[in-house]
């Protein structure tokens, strides 16, 4: 009977221990950007910040959270549950919040794991259809990396970058596909594996089979994930028009999507310092400034903290809210 508070207690410390650890490697990177390069201009730059573009962005990128929401309704749609875009909006929101506000770039998407399961009543479901969620915007990300690769070859005269780039699609198709067939790829051990364990990873394949292998929502899906990286773009040449930082907008379609991708690895505390390092070297090879690149992704920071908080009013008022390390230690633990 003690054994439930136990692995409570674990979990927590776990938690706790991830946490300092990504905090650190935030404080640590920003800590060297910033003594490595002028932080006074790069504050100075953001504070003479041009209102008029700096609200386009914030609409722009609330527009985002709109295109998540109505991939992940057509997700959930495709599992046989049925969601009103009205509810899926607000989960999401909610989600971008916590991502904010936790340690894990993760942190928000076990509460909306938990917040969907107490509605929809199924954690398979949930837990599925947030996992597919993420695993189709990274796949969109890859498509459109992809897509623009022949201008980032004229582009970038690094052949160090261009080749991690071209590793980056060739992994994120080989994971989809070995996504897609995971059932079959696990059944030569399945002998080894846990019966539940086997029994969600085979049930994540089905499931990425029922959402992928329809033409109709196959393309749905991948077709708003492409279309919510070219809003980011959107965001990213707004916030740099409000910072009198010279770009071209088809400069940065090729350069923002490796920023996106560096800064949701799960290294860092909600990609902050990670994005910084990312900017400054991507956006270094057609001659921006390190603190104007900076200023870019200091400034969309913020902005994506700023456009998260209705997230934590819905997430206040809503009917069945728990709390966010409820989310997280529950998520895991049902796993």
């Amino acid at each position: 009977m003690n054994d439930q508070p136990v692995a409570e207690r674990k979990s927590s410390t776990r938690q706790v221990g991830f946490a300092i650890a990504k905090g650190a490697v935030s404080l640590a990177l920003i800590y060297l950007l910033f003594q490595t390069y002028d932080l006074r201009d790069a504050l100075d730059r953001i504070a003479r910040i041009d209102l008029a573009y700096f609200f386009a962005a914030a609409g722009l990128l609330t527009s985002s959270i709109m295109f998540a929401s109505w991939r992940w309704r057509i997700i959930i749609g495709a599992l046989s549950s049925r969601i009103s875009f009205k509810s899926t909006f607000g989960l999401v929101w909610i989600s971008v919040f916590f991502n904010q506000v936790l340690p894990s770039n993760l942190g928000g998407d076990a509460v909306r794991i938990w917040m969907f399961y107490r509605r929809d009543g199924l954690f398979k479901r949930a837990f599925g259809s947030v996992l597919l969620d993420r695993v189709t915007a990274l796949v969109g990300l890859a498509i459109l990396v992809l897509i623009t690769f022949p201008l980032a070859i004229q582009l970038i005269a690094d052949s160090v970058i261009l080749t991690i780039l071209g590793i980056l699609v060739v992994t994120v198709f080989v994971g989809m596909l070995a996504f897609l067939w995971l059932d079959r790829i696990i059944g030569i051990c399945a002998r080894f594996l846990p019966s539940k364990l086997f029994e969600l990873l085979a049930g994540l394949a089905e499931d990425s089979r029922v959402v992928l292998a329809p033409r109709r929502s196959g393309i749905q899906v991948l077709g708003i994930s492409v279309v919510n990286h070219l809003v980011i773009v959107l965001v990213m040449y707004a916030l740099a028009q409000s910072l009198s930082i010279g770009v071209q907008l088809v400069d940065l379609v090729v350069l923002i999507p490796p920023v996106v991708l560096a800064a949701l690895l799960p290294i860092s505390f909600a990609g902050w310092g990670v994005r910084e390092g990312a900017m400054i070297g991507m956006l270094g090879t057609i001659g921006v400034t390190p603190e104007n690149a900076l200023a870019l992704s200091v400034a969309f920071g913020f902005l994506t903290l700023i456009v998260s908080l209705p997230g934590a009013l819905i997430w206040f008022f809503s009917g069945n809210r728990v709390s966010a390390m409820q989310a997280n230690v529950s998520t895991k633990d049902d796993l």
